[in-house]
């Protein structure tokens, strides 16, 4: 893979080394460490662009992923090093939509995905249109070919169900739940037997609404088809959708 085609500003990368705490018993990476994988790295390039968490809260604004959805062609390995590499592809209407790959070393592209992000007034928590940000120079070649799904609500009656607490572990630096804390909850609904014959080859989370410190939870997850789980977190108290995640599913 010859990434001098993809230079600064239009591209950002990073050449990681899989950790032993980022991976599971089969030791793959976890879906919860790669998505903290594209946060961090969608936050470095916006600050490096002029956009990122300070220079939004300078207007009184902050950005709020909205959308996410990951292809995984292939999990790295534990000491595995692996390219990051994420650039930002415009907009569709309120949404600023930014793409990622990840490559193993020998330039192989190993996971592709696709972000859509919103940028939200602090104190109203209404969005802010997006055009200011459309002036910037932008790669538009697309990740996946597509932007990340809309997921629909479940109209049957979960096969698993489980509450708890938000507690302050769970909450960022924005006041509320952690974007990947919703990931880690919808994965710790299935079970080790599961990740013994399975592992994701596909992955798509909608945030729909803010969790808070003290809030109670309901995590229910779905089974739509042998290979195609979904999981729906919502407030236990007024049932809002919080987020809405689906696993597809390959055999190890």
């Amino acid at each position: 893979m010859n990434f001098d085609t993809y230079q600064f500003p239009k591209y950002h990368r990073h050449k990681l080394k899989v950790h032993s705490y980022e991976v599971d018993f089969n030791q793959r990476l976890t879906v919860t460490a790669l998505f903290n994988y594209l946060q961090e790295i969608a936050w470095e390039h916006a600050h490096l662009l002029g956009y990122g968490w300070e220079h939004l809260l300078q207007k009184g604004w902050f950005w709020a992923l909205s959308r996410v959805e990951a292809e995984i062609y292939r999990l790295p390995a534990w000491t595995d090093e692996v390219v990051l590499l994420t650039w930002p592809r415009g907009v569709d209407g309120i949404f600023a939509l930014r793409d990622f790959e990840v490559y193993d070393h020998l330039g192989n592209t190993i996971i592709a995905a696709s972000s859509s992000w919103l940028v939200l007034n602090i104190q109203t928590r209404r969005p802010v249109r997006a055009e200011w940000y459309s002036d910037f120079d932008y790669a538009t070649r697309s990740s996946l070919g597509r932007n990340a799904t809309k997921l629909v609500e479940q109209s049957v009656s979960p096969e698993f169900s489980e509450k708890f607490d938000v507690r302050i572990g769970d909450i960022d630096m924005n006041q509320h739940v952690n974007n990947v804390r919703y990931i880690d909850w919808a994965y710790n609904t299935f079970s080790i037997e599961h990740f013994k014959s399975y592992f994701p080859k596909r992955v798509v989370v909608n945030f729909n609404a803010e969790g808070k410190a003290n809030d109670s939870i309901i995590a229910s997850r779905f089974q739509n088809s042998q290979d195609e789980s979904i999981v729906e977190i919502a407030n236990a108290s007024n049932g809002k959708n919080l987020c809405r995640l689906m696993f597809e599913w390959g055999k190890i």
